[in-house]
């Protein structure tokens, strides 16, 4: 029997019973909704389409720009302009030929001042220079005189080593080509305007491998003489030979010839007179024809260039 007051007992139920009651009810209807669900409830025209490669990017409205027009400029206007152009060149050109004429005309006068120190150096040098070998070809002379002497005295075969001390000499000296030199290696000979001059100065410049060649011929000769001479003096009895001045040369008073054989003698005298006529007509004409050569070149520059 039941009481009035006391609360109802519920009968358990099954979990098949509970499941289908869940289901039925309408709260179990909102909490079990499909995922995709939420899209029923916005707007579809709230649903932008995204764009593909297919669809129109939107286009702005460009300003465009036009050119003013230009005159066009008749046929005599070009014809001017270009006439203006070709002057300017032309005149650009002369501009720089007319420089460079005066560059040139500067490094000639400049050169042709170079020639004439040095003509005056030459000038000194070759005065020295002759009168150097006139006193060798004394000596030889002498020497050459001695050689045939009829008797061989002590005092003779002294005066031999004496004579022979002072003979046996090499001669030449050094040309001033300072300008000649800048002048054939920068080939400033093009520059002289003066054909009359330029031919003086090649003229010069052969004169002056003559002289160098006939030296060489001469100091050439004059070893194999020196050399030649050791068989017939004994180098012990001369003194001083090293000194600056052949006049300080001192012999021996017992010095006496290796040999007395007349004709190793001869042939050495003989040699002494060949040194003597390369020295004059060859070596001394030389040097004389150049100084003549280069006097006439000094003056013809003066005149040219009114130095």
């Amino acid at each position: 029997m039941k009481n009035k007051g006391s609360p109802e007992v519920r009968k358990s139920e099954s979990p098949e019973d509970s499941l289908k009651s869940e289901v039925g009810s309408p709260k179990s209807g909102e909490k079990n909704s499909t995922p995709d669900s939420y899209r029923d409830d916005i707007a579809q025209s709230e649903i932008e389409p995204l764009p593909t490669a297919n669809s129109k990017l939107p286009t702005e409205t460009m300003e465009v720009h036009h050119h003013p027009e230009v005159e066009r400029k008749g046929f005599k206007e070009y014809l001017l302009e270009g006439l203006m152009i070709f002057i300017a060149v032309m005149m650009g050109f002369f501009a720089e030929s007319l420089r460079e004429h005066l560059v040139d005309r500067e490094r000639e006068t400049q050169y042709m001042q170079g020639m004439v120190v040095d003509l005056r150096k030459d000038s000194v040098s070759i005065n020295a220079e002759i009168v150097y070998v006139n006193q060798i070809m004394n000596r030889l002379d002498s020497l050459f005189k001695c050689l045939h002497a009829p008797k061989l005295t002590d005092s003779v075969q002294r005066r031999l080593y004496q004579l022979n001390a002072k003979s046996n000499v090499l001669v030449g000296f050094e040309f001033s080509d300072a300008a000649s030199v800048q002048l054939k290696n920068t080939g400033g000979l093009r520059l002289i305007q003066s054909q009359k001059v330029a031919d003086a100065i090649i003229h010069y410049w052969q004169a002056s491998e003559l002289v160098k060649f006939d030296m060489n011929v001469f100091n050439e000769n004059a070893k194999v003489f020196w050399n030649e001479g050791l068989k017939i003096f004994d180098m012990y009895n001369v003194k001083n030979i090293t000194g600056p001045d052949a006049a300080g040369i001192q012999i021996e008073p017992n010095a006496r010839l290796l040999t007395l054989d007349k004709l190793q003698l001869t042939e050495y005298a003989n040699r002494a007179g060949s040194l003597i006529l390369m020295l004059r007509r060859h070596y001394l004409g030389s040097i004389l024809k150049q100084k003549v050569i280069e006097s006439d070149l000094e003056q013809l520059i003066k005149k040219s260039y009114k130095f």
